[in-house]
């Protein structure tokens, strides 16, 4: 059953909303300067972390050895610097403790080393040396020093249009020639290269090493590298008889049937490797170019570096004193000996 309000509760509840609605009215009759302005909350900045540390949390001490002290902030730079799959491995509470203590184990090792003295040692110096040129190398040429992005697209597509023939290449083919004097000598050395296995290299090899008089691919044992059957401008390649006898061979290890004759003398020639014909668009080359042009800058950067410390700096030389230096050579077989010799100036560095 469904109670009615009394009229006297029904007057007192009218009253007390008309009360209600003149108190809204009046506030909403209030001038907004009368009502205290909202002050802006702002956050304090996120404190700059390193590896997930704060400058704080980095500083705190996680060992010491003696008078070194390891911090977090180390333990942590230590083992980001690891590849990603040692990372993986010490990722657990336990394997972070063992790592701990391989760090712990270096400084007690280093420690010692210094109390006897091989800090002082010229080869410790010397590798000191090293890594404070690299780390500078690197803070110069690599963190300040141009970077790829610098690289301008007028750049890359003139380097494009240079080397066009760089990027875009016939077929090649590799063999191995036997230069002979005579017709009746190089008939010989065929008919045994006949009578041994197809793909008896080191037969080859060896009556290479006997009969070839070529003084180009003596050392290689015959080995004429890849040409191409036309060869472009600068190209360096056999005769065009020899190459013309390599194309009709049909793979790799095939054996010439025959003596070839070129200005050159008598020929025995065995086919050795194929490249197919190389297209590289201007899109499929410029991230190579890209870098090739980077590292052109970076190293062009380096010189003009080094040019002007060594213009500053008060360098005397004496080229006369280095003949007095014997390169041995005894521990590299004789192939490569040879080609060490003959190598481009630039091909590998030494660390001096």
């Amino acid at each position: 059953m469904t109670r009615k309000a009394s009229p006297s509760i029904v007057l007192v509840s009218a009253a007390l909303l008309a009360l209600s609605g003149v108190s809204l009215v009046a506030c909403g009759d209030k001038k907004a300067d009368d009502t205290p302005a909202a002050q802006p909350t702002t956050e304090p900045p996120a404190p700059e972390k390193t590896h997930g540390l704060t400058k704080e949390q980095a500083a705190e001490p996680i060992a010491k050895v003696g008078a070194t002290t390891i911090t977090v902030g180390e333990f942590a730079e230590r083992l980001s610097s690891q590849s990603p799959y040692l990372r993986a491995r010490y990722s657990s509470p336990e394997r972070k403790r063992e790592f701990l203590d391989n760090m712990v184990r270096f400084e007690l090792l280093a420690i010692e080393a210094e109390k006897r003295g091989l800090d002082k040692q010229p080869e410790v110096d010397r590798v000191k040396r090293q890594m404070m040129v690299q780390q500078m190398m690197t803070e110069l040429f690599d963190e300040q020093g141009v970077k790829l992005s610098d690289i301008p697209d007028a750049d890359i597509e003139a380097y494009y249009a240079a080397h066009k023939a760089e990027f875009n290449k016939p077929e090649q083919r590799r063999a191995s020639h036997i230069l002979c004097k005579t017709k009746a000598e190089c008939e010989g050395v065929l008919a045994k290269l006949k009578a041994g296995k197809a793909d008896d290299m080191e037969l080859f090899r060896k009556l290479a090493d006997q009969h070839n008089t070529d003084a180009e691919t003596k050392e290689r044992q015959g080995d004429l590298r890849f040409f191409s059957q036309e060869p472009a401008e600068g190209e360096v390649a056999p005769p065009k008889a020899v190459r013309d006898a390599v194309w009709t061979l049909a793979k790799n290890g095939d054996l010439y049937d025959g003596v070839i004759e070129s200005e050159k003398g008598f020929h025995v020639v065995k086919r050795t490797g194929e490249r197919p014909a190389l297209a590289r668009t201007l899109e499929d080359a410029r991230r190579l170019i890209q870098n090739r042009l980077w590292r052109e800058k970076r190293e062009a950067a380096i010189e003009a570096f080094v040019a002007d410390l060594r213009k500053k700096a008060d360098v005397k030389e004496n080229p006369e004193a280095l003949a007095q230096v014997k390169v041995d050579l005894s521990d590299l077989p004789k192939e490569e000996a040879a080609g060490a010799k003959k190598a481009p100036k630039k091909a590998e560095t030494a660390t001096p």
